[in-house]
């Protein structure tokens, strides 16, 4: 057992990526070099005071007095499969940086929940087994994930804490990384004794928000009470990630308790059950394009945001969907009434770049990524303005303070709406991609931009209706449409014969500590 006097030193380390699957077809296989890598000061200087994992774990290490050292934190934003070569790259990156470090008392891992490699469906469980082997049976391991990934139970046997955020808008990140640094601390010198359980539910995972009233919000208010109860550390949920053509793209809720693998299970499966016994409560609402437009226009007073959900780059598509964007145009607003943010093309960006604010250029706008994307808009367009695309996220939206380069980028005006035209698919989160481009918000009636949900924490303080469409697309709400080649089993709502099958109890808990 650790000396309960003497310091801790924890290694941060791991790779972040969501995968779409379905993206690889159009956008090819993710390469290293769409990797961000960060080691040592590096990391500190990104993620220091931000709502990120990261910046939740450099908290918690303060607060605690935990010395913490770093391996490689990886980092690409959502695209098709990863390269098994740079996956491979970045393993061993990973582990040198751990294997350096050591020894250790703890690692605290820093992944996504739903990487997919060539040829490996589980990134953070063979990259947990990896570590778990290099660090032995008696460090204890962490993790905090994203809610949209996938628990296996290799990620389960290979770590002694799993918690994934439980707010999307994952407004909570810095939070669970604080939470993190604690129970590790407490699991190092023995004062609990983590065990976990989960139940994998046979359904696709969702899309879907934690706002008050929606059932997402009710499962975490069943989470929240089986946390309280003796004995549970931490009782949480995989929303899962259906954009993933893999053999289980399910929700699964995960408990750890304190030394007891029974009392893990049941409140697991009674989560579990909640969740299937209200099942159709979770099928998506679609409105399309111009119905949405519409429904905004009715809006008697203040700003209406309409957001994009099926070309959302946050969720691995393109970003360069011309459904929405068309259904404005051919609205045939008044000009200021309306503001798009943002259409991924870096064609149509240097070209504005090269013309210089003031010229007006024939455009050929998105819809150059893929058959889904809608047909481009071919127009004249006023630039607006150009910019280096390098802006940091406002105070109370998700991932706060962190900084963000959508290469170069423009605004455009085309038939009256503003359009912003970045080079990089980026999902917005607020409104200082806006600011960016010298658009305020409070000016316009409509903003409409591609995102599922996170824009909610930037934009539901100043907006009075927030109308979500859907069309084609690769990261669709209907995402029963989507090609499933790989299911192990049948899952709802894509089959009617769906049987649930309880995962085996087993759970890794540390040695002797």
């Amino acid at each position: 057992m650790h000396n309960a006097t003497a310091p801790l030193r924890f290694v941060v380390g791991g790779i972040c990526h969501e995968t779409n699957t379905y993206a690889t077809e159009f956008t090819g296989y993710t390469p290293l070099s769409n990797f961000k890598c960060l080691i040592g000061d590096e990391v500190e200087a990104e993620y220091a005071g931000a709502n990120h994992t990261v910046g939740g774990y450099i908290e918690g290490a303060a607060a605690a007095g935990v010395e913490l050292v770093y391996s490689t934190v990886a980092m690409a934003w959502p695209s098709g499969t990863i390269r098994a070569s740079a996956y491979e790259h970045l393993k061993q990156s990973v582990l040198d940086g751990i294997r350096n470090a050591l020894p250790v008392d703890g690692v605290l891992m820093t992944p996504h929940g739903a990487g997919v490699v060539e040829g490996i469906d589980d990134l953070e469980g063979d990259l947990l087994a990896a570590v778990r082997e290099l660090v032995g049976a008696d460090v204890p391991i962490a993790s905090v994930y994203d809610l949209h990934g996938q628990m296996t139970e290799q990620m389960r046997d290979h770590s002694d804490l799993t918690l994934p955020c439980r707010l999307y808008p994952h407004t909570d990140l810095g939070q669970r990384g604080v939470e993190a640094v604690e129970l590790l601390a407490q699991t190092v010198r023995g004062a609990i004794r983590p065990v976990t359980a989960m139940h994998q539910l046979p359904m696709l995972g969702m899309v879907m928000s934690t706002e008050p009233g929606l059932p997402t919000a009710h499962v975490n208010d069943l989470c929240m009470r089986m946390s309280e109860r003796p004995g549970v550390i931490d009782c949480s949920w995989f929303h899962g990630f259906p954009y993933a053509d893999i053999p289980a793209p399910c929700p699964a809720v995960v408990c750890t308790t304190d030394g007891d693998l029974d009392l893990a299970q049941r409140c697991a499966d009674e989560v579990a059950d909640w969740i299937w016994a209200n099942r159709e409560a979770f099928r998506p609402r679609i409105v399309a394009p111009d119905e949405g437009v519409t429904q905004a226009l009715a809006v008697e007073s203040g700003l209406v945001v309409i957001n994009e959900n099926s070309d959302n780059p946050g969720g691995g598509a393109p970003g360069d969907a011309t459904h929405l964007l068309r259904a404005l145009l051919d609205a045939h607003l008044p000009p200021e009434t309306a503001c798009f943010v943002a259409m991924h093309d870096p064609d149509v960006a240097q070209k504005a770049q090269r013309a210089g604010v003031g010229a007006t250029i024939e455009v050929k706008l998105g819809g150059k990524l893929g058959k889904m994307q809608g047909a481009p808009i071919v127009a004249e367009a006023y630039v607006k303005a150009v910019t280096d695309g390098r802006f940091t996220n406002l105070p109370g939206s998700m991932l706060e303070g962190v900084q963000f380069d959508l290469g170069t980028s423009c605004r455009l005006i085309i038939e009256g709406v503003d359009v912003i035209v970045i080079s990089r698919p980026t999902q917005t989160f607020d409104h200082a991609m806006l600011l960016l481009h010298g658009i305020d918000v409070h000016t316009r009636k409509i903003v409409a931009l591609k995102s599922s949900n996170h824009f909610r924490a930037g934009f539901q303080s100043i907006a009075s209706a927030i109308i979500t469409v859907d069309s084609p697309g690769l990261s669709s709400a209907d995402v029963a449409s989507f090609p499933r080649s790989r299911l192990a089993q049948h899952i709802w709502p894509l089959h009617d014969d769906v049987v649930r099958v309880r995962c085996e109890q087993v759970a890794h808990a540390t040695q002797d500590v």
